[in-house]
């Protein structure tokens, strides 16, 4: 494979400095130093021996001489400086570390030696100050998941699913952690027969699967905490058309996610129907109640006149309630 311009520019411009300050180093030494062969590096100094200054006289270009076995260059003062980083470059490694460190992917001793040695180099480079820190990923989430990765087996994680107000039993072979606004684990979801993403900060427990799952399994195990149950058959399921004011719900719900659907401008401009057939009859009751001034028409009955029923014996509570005793002038406690 032919070599990239771009790799042999970057071994150029630290050939020079090297054997700057090496004047005489064996010509198996330079070319066992960057990697390649002896035919390499002379090929690359008959390179640098035709590079120079814009002017191209023989005073402008760069002397190399190894003819016998000893290399030595000269004339070269404007790129015997070792190449520094960019502000940019600093940046990009220095939140590198970050990733690393906050996935657990490195030895910590090793990430703070060479954090220090990064900043120490570029420290004078405006620009390279990184104020960023990653969210963390707990230590033993990270090995579990880690090991899961390495020997190809399931996990058995209880994952909270923030919309149903649920926690729910998945078994899922993990495949990578990627971060974006926070850690997500891509895996293959047993459960739910195909690939998904969970939000790491989500994942309440993970262990080894109980059983050796070789494929999808048939039945999802859930524990719901009184909301929306992952069997169809245990919820009454909800059906939604949210006003302007309130279509930022759609977007916390996340219909799609949970076999639901999501429709824009369902009844005009800015309105959103929401369907949403694994909503129980608890969460259902819970969400009309708290948000019902941002629903423009909501089904199944059941669950409408469940909520309708809960608003107004919440209200008869402040009709009834006794108004506080005054306190007569100079009472003390």
């Amino acid at each position: 494979m032919a070599e990239r311009a771009q790799d042999r520019l970057s071994r150029l411009l630290g050939l020079v400095p090297y054997l700057t300050r090496r004047p005489g180093t064996d010509l198996d030494e330079v070319a066992a130093h960057f990697g390649v062969s002896r035919a390499q590096i002379v090929d690359d100094l008959e390179l640098l021996f035709v590079t120079g200054r814009p002017g191209h006289m023989p005073d402008d270009l760069i002397e190399a001489e190894w003819g016998s076995g000893a290399v030595y260059v000269g004339n070269a003062d404007e790129v015997s400086v070792p190449v520094r980083l960019s502000a940019h470059e600093a940046g990009g490694l220095l939140l590198a570390l970050e990733y690393l460190d906050s996935a657990h992917r490195a030895d910590p001793e090793v990430l703070d030696s060479v954090r220090t040695k990064l900043r120490s180099a570029a420290g004078s480079l405006p620009g390279t100050a990184v104020d960023a820190a990653p969210p963390r990923i707990p230590a033993d989430l990270a090995a579990t998941v880690s090991e899961a990765m390495r020997t190809d087996t399931a996990l058995d994680i209880d994952y909270y699913v923030p919309a149903r107000d649920e926690l729910t039993r998945r078994t899922i072979r993990p495949q990578r952690l990627r971060l974006g606004r926070v850690w997500y684990l891509d895996a293959h979801c047993l459960t739910a027969g195909g690939d998904r993403s969970f939000a790491v900060d989500r994942i309440r427990s993970a262990a080894p699967a109980i059983a050796d799952v070789q494929g999808d399994a048939e039945a999802p195990v859930t524990v719901a905490t009184d909301a929306r149950s992952a069997a169809p058959d245990a919820g009454t399921g909800l059906d939604l058309v949210l006003a302007p004011e309130a279509a930022w719900l759609a977007d916390d719900l996340a219909p799609e996610t949970q076999d639901g659907t999501r429709t824009d401008d369902a009844r005009g401009p800015g309105t959103v129907a929401v369907s949403l057939p694994r909503a129980g009859r608890a969460w259902a009751v819970r969400f009309l109640t708290a948000h019902g001034a941002g629903v423009v028409a909501a089904a199944p009955e059941p669950a409408v006149d469940a909520a309708l029923a809960a608003t107004r014996e919440a209200l008869a509570l402040y009709d009834h309630a006794a108004l506080p005793a005054q306190e007569e002038p100079g009472q003390k406690d």
